[in-house]
């Protein structure tokens, strides 16, 4: 009887549908007054029977969305959104991680339907990783680090967890890596490797030792090979002292004698090849060793020639030095002229906040920046009114003044040319990464001084610098 109604029902709705009549018949369920009533009777009863018993099964893989996360700061005020949106168009990821970096400095997070963090949360501020964790699906709940929430924490937030606990019990955490490290993927075990670098001691020299025979992945091994030569483990030698003898000690000066260290003048460029190799496999402390000197001997001696020839060694040193040696090199560079942001930026890790700040503002009165890209890489946006008054003050933002007004000039007389509007295109760029290394004070005085060249107040170049001024924080 059921077979027999639905086939009926579904022969009517299929008629009905194209243009055809149904048989209603004198049953009941289907006879009406009028053939209009009795066709829409029969479609009614049709549809609602396929509406309510013939819908489809979900897909078997099908999850439920959780709710979104309690946002960890207050949400950028709404007027300000739709800049956000149009800047963060930008496919630059150093943007993107600037612009969420001073908007977090400020107290304040982007809209979730505006912005999602992407998997990888390196650079980003640590107030979006519940949304990433979302966003991977996982749950949202925050809890210390241990071996019962080890498997649950998101990469970012196992990181930042396992850094937090270097800080405050390093023996607790390299016991942790131990039991559960193992079972991660490469990248995620590099970046717990890199916490290490948080409170090392020869307490590690085991566990590290152990990643520099066992891990599978190269990279853990040779950042483990790192950590240990900071400690002074000196291990191997060979590739040590064929670099010893490619270099030659001498000494210069007549009145203040030094002792200098380099290589050999009489390399031919395959020695020279050779040697600058074996600088990427060999230590800090295996070179000392070779070359019979103290580590700070060595590193109060080496040569400070410009890039590239010096950098090899600089790199050596960032990886592998003691902090007190790295930090006599770089004195060095600084006060021979050839320290440059990007080499500020190579050795940030391995610096304080309070030291990269430091370093940076000594690097601009030296007029030391080519490139702001560098300066964010080593200070982060929002850098108070200390160093943004320095680097207003800076030769180089002097000279971007002069060019773009040379530029302008130019362009009003007719005199478009590719120079030109190159050069007023690569401004806005510079712009957009000034506005957030700035104070919104200072961002005041950079819109006075574009205005003063000729740029219109709805100029969309001042787009970025209206949204830092626009932004409540710390550091108006």
């Amino acid at each position: 009887m059921l077979d027999e109604t639905l086939g009926r029902l579904e022969a009517a709705k299929l008629r009905w549908t194209t243009g055809g009549v149904a048989e209603a018949g004198d049953d009941s369920f289907t006879k009406g007054t009028d053939s209009a009533e009795t066709q829409l009777r029969l479609l009614a009863q049709a549809a609602l029977f396929r509406q309510s018993c013939l819908r489809p099964e979900p897909p078997g893989d099908l999850t439920e969305m959780q709710p979104l996360p309690a946002p960890t700061l207050p949400l950028l005020p709404e007027p300000l959104r739709p800049a956000f949106r149009q800047m963060m168009q930008q496919q630059d990821r150093s943007i993107w991680q600037a612009l969420t970096g001073l908007m977090a400095a400020r107290g304040v997070m982007a809209h979730p339907f505006d912005w999602l963090p992407p998997q990888d949360m390196s650079g980003y501020p640590d107030a979006y990783i519940p949304l990433a964790k979302w966003k991977a699906g996982l749950g949202h709940n925050s809890t210390a680090l241990t071996a019962d929430t080890w498997d649950d924490m998101y990469p970012a937030e196992r990181r930042k967890a396992f850094a937090d606990l270097r800080a405050s019990d390093p023996t607790a955490a390299r016991e942790l890596m131990q039991d559960h490290g193992g079972g991660l993927p490469a990248e995620d075990r590099l970046g717990l490797v890199d916490g290490f670098a948080i409170g090392l001691s020869m307490d590690d020299a085991e566990y590290l030792a152990a990643l520099t025979q066992n891990d599978r992945s190269s990279k853990v091994k040779s950042r483990a090979q790192s950590l240990l030569a900071r400690l002074g483990v000196v291990t191997g030698g060979d590739d040590a002292q064929e670099l010893a003898d490619f270099m030659e000690k001498s000494t210069t000066g007549l009145i203040r004698r030094r002792n200098v260290i380099k290589l050999r003048s009489k390399l031919n460029e395959a020695q020279k090849k050779r040697a600058n190799s074996l600088f990427e496999n060999v230590s800090f402390a295996q070179l000392t060793s070779a070359l019979a000197v103290t580590p700070d001997t060595l590193a109060a001696s080496y040569v400070t020639e410009p890039r590239p020839m010096m950098s090899p060694f600089l790199q050596m040193c960032i990886r592998t030095a003691p902090d007190d040696a790295l930090m006599i090199y770089w004195d060095r560079l600084r006060a021979d002229g050839v320290a440059q942001f990007a080499m500020l930026a190579d050795m940030a890790q391995r610096l304080s906040k309070d030291q990269a700040l430091a370093e940076a503002q000594a690097l601009l009165r030296a007029n030391i920046l080519t490139d702001l890209r560098d300066m964010l890489a080593v200070t982060g946006p929002d850098v108070g009114p200390t160093l943004s008054d320095a680097l207003l003050a800076a030769p180089f933002y002097a000279n971007k003044l002069k060019d773009v007004k040379a530029a302008l000039a130019k362009r009003a007389k007719g005199e478009g040319d590719y120079q030109g509007s190159h050069t007023i295109s690569q401004f806005e760029n510079f712009i957009t990464l000034l506005a957030f290394l700035i104070t919104a004070s200072h961002a005041t005085r950079v819109m006075t001084d574009l205005e003063a060249l000729g740029f219109h107040s709805a100029d969309p170049v001042l787009r970025p610098l209206k949204f830092n001024i626009a932004l409540q924080g710390p550091t108006p």
